[in-house]
């Protein structure tokens, strides 16, 4: 199907004409997810390959032919607007028959009217326990929804929260939206106007839909099935796969926070005071239940508060209390973690019989509205208070999981580790847990489950080789004949410079020299005419760099983190340009990926520093202690792999078009007089390099 695809495509836009290498990916694709098992196609597509076509043209025909749902899911929401807007319509114009294509967001994004009536149509009280500010914010809150509700009720809102053009408060937000738990479904008065279910019909009828990574980790960390369907159903794409490791181990990780959990103990303890006449109906059923449900919400805040003691007696945890240490580790075996092991056993025990017993209760609920036996009113009230209670409860469930699961010399251990947070306008204790690795939770919900998966990003290697991305991901058991690197279509030696002036200081070894040299450099390379991007790994080296130019240079300048978000950043940089302007950015990690400027708004790429990463989190001290036990070296397994897509991905900002040029400039002489640098130069596509 897909040489059909191509030829239709051609004939709809007469300038369009396939590429070798997206005729190759698009084949290749096709071929993987045609298997009769183990459907997975990991492909690295420079930039001008044309990624989308290539994976859709390769995906569709299996995803029609086998009835699943084709889901997209990207890193960015520049790339879901690209899909929906550009690259879903013009791809559906050239199929035979056209698909039905959209975006689909988290319930949370989406506002559930019965909550918002709730909170706009309750009369005000007067509670004393407020203070006048609190009041204030209680009075401002119920006007906005009140206004919410009426933009929606009448139609002139469609209850997103994205569609919104002015700014909703988060606390509003989170007062206005509900997850699954605190959904009363059919029961519900508002069910068939709601705009969470809206959606849930149209994409009954969809064939392809655009999600983003979050969404679906957190789909697959729930068992699946709960925004999407099941993942058995689905062919998955991941687009811009590069981020996706890390985006997984978020969502692998679990937290124990102190305050979270006396705020849903008093939630608990206060819905017991409604429940007895709420569910009047089943009288019979409830009264052992809340007797021990009375007895687990103490035990609970005591055993909170023993394990507080025990940690407010630790020195380490008090010099991090006092700010001298950031996230101290807690080590299995460790007199710490030995003194809150039994305390971590009886809070997961209480747990498993809170989560149980409100699991019950939201049941009877959703029972009681379906037979009327309960008010909507009343009912609806009472669900998502419950349905907090019991995600509350069933997450500290999992973060047990990790917690006190024993580490084994065969495999990589659990990290656990300390963090004061803010949370509720008040500083809190947390204790992480998480796995080192987010290969085997990939694996599990997601790889041993889809019907198929297909990975793409224009930069997936490391070194020239797979080796990290397949171990970060869990791909292990996939052989080579599931990887696939393309060649460029760039004629990289005709189109970009690489120059790499022979700087006399190194930024690892004489910073403030090093740094006075970069603004001198800049002074003399910057084309003031022109479009200019420089990158910077530090935002301390950014504004002293900044701060010594002069202000010719200055006046030109847009600063990140100073007045605009990156995206108006980058609208007043192409305003400048188009006006036949000189613009210059200042940026960081946010504009060395994602960031398309093609043509004349980007024609000098500058990079300050070779972007190695800094491994300073528990998580990634814990994988760097790992390899060298197993007698393996962390900078050329972690940091080489690591700087070595982070510098593809930089100079990937020059060319984005094959009619593009320019220049490249690194300000790291490191490239020229490390091994190692030699090796990254070589790793870097074919552009003529200039050393001065």
């Amino acid at each position: 199907m897909f040489d059909e695809i191509f030829t239709s495509i051609n004939k709809l836009m007469p300038d369009f004409k396939a590429r070798p290498q997206q005729v190759e990916m698009s084949r290749f694709i096709h071929q993987r997810l045609q298997q009769s098992q183990n459907r997975m196609a990991v492909v690295e597509a420079p930039t001008g390959v044309g990624k989308t076509l290539a994976y859709l043209s390769g995906a569709i025909e299996t995803a029609l032919n086998s009835k699943k749902l084709l889901v997209i899911s990207t890193a960015t929401v520049n790339l879901q607007q690209q899909l929906i807007q550009k690259d879903l319509p013009q791809f559906s114009a050239s199929l035979p028959q056209p698909i039905r294509f959209m975006q689909i967001k988290g319930r949370r994004r989406y506002v559930c009217p019965s909550k918002l009536a709730q909170l706009a149509t309750t009369p005000e009280q007067q509670d004393l326990t407020l203070d006048v500010d609190q009041k204030y914010q209680q009075v401002l809150m119920q006007t906005q929804a009140k206004n919410l509700f009426q933009d929606w009720d009448e139609h002139r809102w469609d209850g997103d929260r994205d569609s919104r053009t002015d700014a909703i408060d988060t606390a509003l937000w989170h007062e206005v939206s509900t997850d699954s738990e605190g959904c009363a479904g059919k029961s519900c008065r508002y069910f068939i106007s709601c705009p969470y279910y809206l959606l849930r019909k149209e994409m009954q009828l969809a064939q392809v839909v655009v999600v983003n990574h979050d969404l679906l980790l957190s789909d697959a960390d729930l068992g699946g099935g709960l925004v999407l369907p099941n993942p058995e159903e689905l062919i998955l794409v991941f687009d811009e796969a590069h981020n996706l490791p890390q985006k997984a181990l978020g969502h692998a990780a679990k937290a124990l926070n102190f305050a979270q959990l006396y705020q849903t103990v008093e939630t608990a303890d206060s819905l017991m005071k409604k429940l007895p006449t709420a569910l009047a109906f089943r009288q019979h059923d409830f009264g052992y239940m809340f007797k021990e449900i009375r007895q687990d919400l103490p035990a609970i805040i005591s055993l909170l508060q023993q394990l507080l003691d025990i940690l407010g007696s630790d020195a380490t945890v008090n010099e991090m209390l006092e700010g001298h240490i950031s996230e101290p580790r807690i080590f299995w075996g460790s007199p710490l973690l030995n003194a809150l092991f039994i305390p971590c056993q009886n809070l997961l025990q209480r747990a498993n019989s809170i989560y149980k017993h409100f699991s019950l209760i939201g049941k009877w609920i959703k029972e009681g509205l379906e037979k009327t036996q309960l008010s909507n009113k009343v009912g609806e009230a009472l669900l998502p208070q419950v349905g907090t209670v019991q995600n509350i409860f069933g997450y500290l469930i999992d973060f047990m999981a990790l917690f006190l699961d024993e580490d084994k010399a065969e495999r990589p251990p659990n990290v656990r580790w300390l963090a004061q947070e803010q949370f509720a306008k008040q500083q809190t204790l947390v204790i992480h847990a998480g796995p080192m690795t987010a290969a085997g939770f990939l694996d599990r919900s997601l790889w041993q489950r889809a019907y198929g998966v297909v990975m793409t990003s224009a930069t997936l290697r490391g070194m020239g080789l797979f080796q990290r991305f397949r171990a970060d991901c869990g791909l292990q058991r996939y052989d080579e004949k599931h990887f696939l690197a393309l060649p460029s279509p760039f004629k990289y030696q005709q189109q970009a410079v690489l120059k790499l002036p022979m700087m006399q200081y190194l930024p690892n070894e004489n910073l403030p020299q090093w740094q006075q040299e970069v603004v001198s450099q800049l002074k003399s390379i910057i084309d003031i005419q022109a479009a200019t991007l420089v990158l910077f790994t530090s935002r301390q080296v950014m504004l002293q760099v900044y701060k010594q130019l002069p202000l010719s240079l200055k006046n030109l300048i847009l600063l990140q983190g100073d007045q605009l978000s990156p995206k108006n950043m980058i609208v007043k940089h192409i305003q400048r340009i188009e006006a036949g302007r000189g613009s210059i950015i200042f940026g960081m990690d946010r504009f060395a990926e994602g960031v398309d400027l093609p043509g004349n708004l980007c024609t000098h790429v500058i990079i300050t520093k070779l972007p190695f990463p800094v491994f300073t989190r528990p998580i990634e001290q814990a994988r760097q202690e790992w390899i060298i036990k197993r007698g393996g070296q962390p900078f050329i397994s972690l940091s080489l792999p690591a700087v070595s897509v982070k510098l593809i991905q930089a100079c990937g900002r020059l060319l984005r078009k094959e009619t593009d040029s320019g220049q490249i400039t690194i300000l790291d002489r490191r490239l020229l007089t490390k091994n190692y640098g030699k090796q990254l130069l070589s790793h870097l596509p074919d552009y003529q390099v200039i050393t001065e």
